[in-house]
């Protein structure tokens, strides 16, 4: 398994542990005497007053040191930079006012990992701010997954800090910039490999394995794939991007089809992953997700489960199922989405119904103001 060590982020400042830099006191003393005699040879120059501080334990608890000034004494006093990252307590970007504390390191490349990368094509945006580090922001109007790639996120680096104490009520959240450009780093891209119009899969994630291919999949299902009864279906306006989700689907042994647009969608492409795709690569989602609790579906995993229900449902087809329409339709006014879950229904067969109702005159149209029109009598 692919791993980075703390050492190959950019421009970044740690909190260590005082043990750490008594420890390297202690070597100062025994081989330099004093810390102006091993100062004088020291690599990395900074002025002496800076340098007597960052190695006092007390310091080290209140401020973040630049690692670059931590690795050059490892270096210098051959103390093994494991042992310096096993010390390390919480780190960020320099000037960042977020940082990750409780850190998993080394860091692991997992399907999770390629899953944040995922989320950063599909919904995510790329900042760049002069003279800073660029960072990833996702932005997610449901807060089950807005929350869900900030626990993927902390799953493979550490708990997050966020300046802000209302962060995680906003609907666009940060991925820190410390942690962004390893997306970069790894995948060796630019911003434009992270833009939907322009980005495509990584040769890395067919690379990385099944696992790797499904987490990303996943990731697309969630911010672009819309569920029916019968299959699931992404979008985009990206056909490249497309038939590499296309790709990964052959790869897995999905059943799929592919469709270009026509008239005003000319330019995008439609994937589709039908009923028997569906139910494979639901199982496959279920193994996944034992194995990285992180990787979640969410209610779009209970919609695909309730298709699979739906499909198997003795009664679908039985005539009744206009009058229990109707009954409903009598005691409130609810939209077509909303009845297909109440009798556990496909939303064309209550859309049939509706249709029907609609030419006799037994119901009407109260709302065509929201995205899912309401009916009622």
């Amino acid at each position: 398994m692919k791993q980075f060590h703390i050492w190959d982020l950019e421009k970044v400042h740690v909190k260590i542990n005082p043990l750490f830099l008594s420890k390297i006191n202690k070597i100062i003393s025994i081989k330099f005497k004093t810390k102006r005699k091993f100062y004088s040879s020291f690599s990395n120059k900074i002025p002496f007053s800076v340098f007597k501080n960052l190695l006092k334990p007390s310091y080290s608890l209140k401020f973040f040191i630049p690692l670059g000034f931590l690795v050059a004494l490892c270096d210098q006093l051959n103390i093994s930079k494991e042992e310096l990252e096993v010390s390390i307590l919480s780190y960020k970007s320099g000037g960042s006012v977020n940082y990750i504390i409780n850190p998993v390191l080394p860091i692991q490349i997992n399907p999770v990992f390629d899953m944040i990368y995922a989320h950063n094509i599909g919904d995510g945006t790329v900042s760049i701010i002069k003279n800073r580090l660029p960072y990833f922001a996702y932005r997610q109007f449901n807060s089950f997954y807005r929350d869900s790639y900030i626990k993927k996120i902390e799953y493979i680096f550490g708990n997050i800090i966020y300046n802000k104490k209302n962060f995680k009520e906003l609907t666009r959240v940060r991925c820190p910039s410390s942690l962004s450009t390893l997306f970069f780093k790894y995948y060796k891209l630019g911003s434009d490999g992270f833009l939907s119009d322009t980005a495509r899969i990584s040769d890395k994630i067919f690379r990385n394995g099944k696992d790797s291919m499904l987490a990303v999949l996943i990731a697309f299902i969630i911010d672009e794939g819309n569920i029916d009864s019968s299959q699931i279906s992404i979008k985009l306006k990206n056909i490249p991007l497309v038939k590499d989700l296309s790709k990964i689907c052959s790869f897995l042994g999905y059943k799929h089809k592919l469709v270009s647009g026509k008239g005003d969608y000319v330019g995008y492409a439609t994937l589709y992953i039908l009923r028997d795709g569906m139910e494979i690569l639901f199982g496959d989602y279920l193994l996944l997700n034992k194995k990285h609790f992180v990787i979640d579906l969410g209610f779009k995993g209970d919609k695909i489960k309730n298709s699979f229900n739906i499909n198997y449902r003795k009664i679908r087809n039985v005539k009744g199922n206009r009058d229990l329409i109707l009954s409903l339709l009598q005691v409130e006014n609810i939209s077509i989405n909303q009845i297909a879950d109440k009798i556990n229904m496909t939303r064309q067969g209550v859309r049939y119904h509706i249709n029907n109702l609609l030419k006799d005159n037994k119901i009407k149209i109260i709302d065509k103001n929201q995205l899912n029109w309401v009916y009622g009598v």
